[in-house]
């Protein structure tokens, strides 16, 4: 079974974006070797909510994923392109993916769409790639929510050149539906 896993690039001080969705604090470090081609080789559905599939178009003028299709939670904006479809069912979602064998999922960005599956206790994977960067108020990393039931334990942490450090996380067993260990 996939693993549903979250990755998001965060400052310092835990924001996601600034005040209007911009993530401009990331420039000065587009240059940093993370793992990118290893990371995105074990994907293989990208899934989004519509705020960052509408921000996408802003970024790149082509779908940045390459063939690797694309779901996008909500009614975006903008129209859909690419190897991508949308849906506003995201139990149905999740059942669905839970029950198709095959290489990662990975949820793009969107913290609040990131807190609702780490409520369920869907999300089994968080990377955190940490930025030297305070920003001082923005879109928050982790909204105000309940606590899950279920903690995420630290399974490694990865400096990275100009003080950036990868975070990885777990939630439980791999496979979706975060089953614990």
């Amino acid at each position: 079974m996939a693993t549903l896993r979250g990755m998001m690039a965060t400052t310092l001080d835990g924001y996601a974006a600034d005040m209007a969705g911009g993530v401009g604090f990331l420039d000065p470090f587009h240059d940093v070797d993370w793992g990118w081609p290893a990371f995105i080789a074990e994907i293989g559905t990208v899934v989004m909510g519509r705020k960052t599939y509408d921000q996408i178009w802003t970024l790149a003028p082509d779908w940045p994923y390459g063939d690797i299709p694309g779901i996008v939670l909500g009614r975006p904006a903008a129209p859909l392109r690419g190897p991508v479809t949308a849906t506003a069912d995201l139990d149905g979602l999740l059942a669905r993916l839970g029950a198709a064998p095959g290489k990662d999922v990975w949820l793009v960005g969107g913290p609040a769409l990131q807190a609702r599956l780490i409520e369920r206790g869907a999300l089994d994977r968080l990377q955190l790639c940490v930025v030297p960067h305070l920003l001082g108020r923005g879109l928050r990393v982790f909204p105000d929510a309940a606590p899950p039931a279920r903690q995420p334990v630290l399974a490694s942490a990865t400096p990275l050149d100009r003080g950036m450090i990868l975070l990885d996380y777990r939630f439980g067993a791999p496979g979706l539906g975060g089953r614990d260990r």
